[in-house]
């Protein structure tokens, strides 16, 4: 009689067991991917950062540069406009590096409402073109990663993790028509966002032709560049429950400390 009482009871705490290791596996692997939108355009100041073993120098990004661009905002929101197709020109100097130019696109979460920590891979998605010739001695190559901003900290721009293609001489490495790029080697390890701060993606092309050109695409379902990041509701946040209210509570909050111009228009989509 206790035996058959037993084993129905031992049977049922091991399928509750089960079922909570599965929810608990399911829940450490959740992503959420942000889209990136061009609802407006930002201006401020880099101060000088690496890429890889490249040192950039400060640069300025605005609406009228054609090397440094910055938008909000990255939302989980699936694009649904006929997107953007972004015209650069490489003419930033890479100061550790004589002769080589590079260029660049940014994108901005809106602020993070209280302080989170996040750990994990990133995955970006970046669509991207280029057409132009390069000599025999020239090159192309492409790079993409992820930081910190913190407009309000002394300190307003951390890398955490970045990605440099390979270069061949003589070779343009871009398609000339638009073409998917997906890196999956970026991550994020146990980095705490302050309050008010914002995840940043950016992603670009250096040359050592001055002025190399290439195209970026994005706010279009044909091209939707985007970027996976980890999204672990077992996170301890203190003002919320989970991860997931601190997430979509980002799609609430309007940019902190930033100048934010609207676009009068859009360039038309690459056919």
């Amino acid at each position: 009689m206790l035996e058959s009482t037993i084993l129905p009871i031992l049977f049922c705490v091991a399928l509750m067991s089960l079922a909570v290791f599965a929810s608990l596996s399911s829940v450490s692997a959740q992503q959420t991917t942000f889209y990136f939108h061009d609802s407006s355009e930002l201006a401020f100041s880099y101060p000088p950062f690496q890429i890889e073993n490249y040192q950039v120098s400060a640069i300025q990004a605005n609406p009228n540069s054609t090397s440094a661009r910055v938008f909000e905002a990255a939302t989980p929101t699936a694009p649904t406009g006929v997107g953007v197709a972004l015209y650069m020109s490489s003419t930033i100097a890479v100061s550790s590096q004589p002769g080589a130019y590079a260029a660049f696109v940014a994108w901005v979460t809106n602020p993070f409402p209280a302080n989170v920590t996040l750990d994990g891979n990133v995955v970006m998605h970046v669509w991207m073109s280029s057409s132009d010739m390069l000599l025999p001695w020239q090159g192309s190559e492409f790079f993409m990663g992820i930081a910190d901003y913190s407009p309000m900290s002394s300190t307003p721009f951390q890398l955490l993790d970045d990605f440099l293609s390979n270069t061949t001489i003589g070779y343009n490495g871009f398609s000339s028509s638009p073409n998917e790029y997906v890196i999956s080697t970026l991550r994020i390890n146990q980095h705490e966002f302050q309050a008010g701060s914002m995840l940043m993606f950016f992603a670009g092309a250096g040359s050592n032709k001055q002025g190399f050109s290439f195209t970026i695409y994005f706010d279009s379902p044909s091209w939707q560049s985007r970027a996976d990041i980890p999204a672990d509701p077992t996170l301890a946040v203190p003002e919320f429950h989970d991860l997931g209210g601190v997430m979509m509570s980002v799609l609430l909050i309007p940019l902190i400390g930033s100048a934010i111009r609207r676009r009068n228009a859009k360039p038309q989509a690459h056919s």
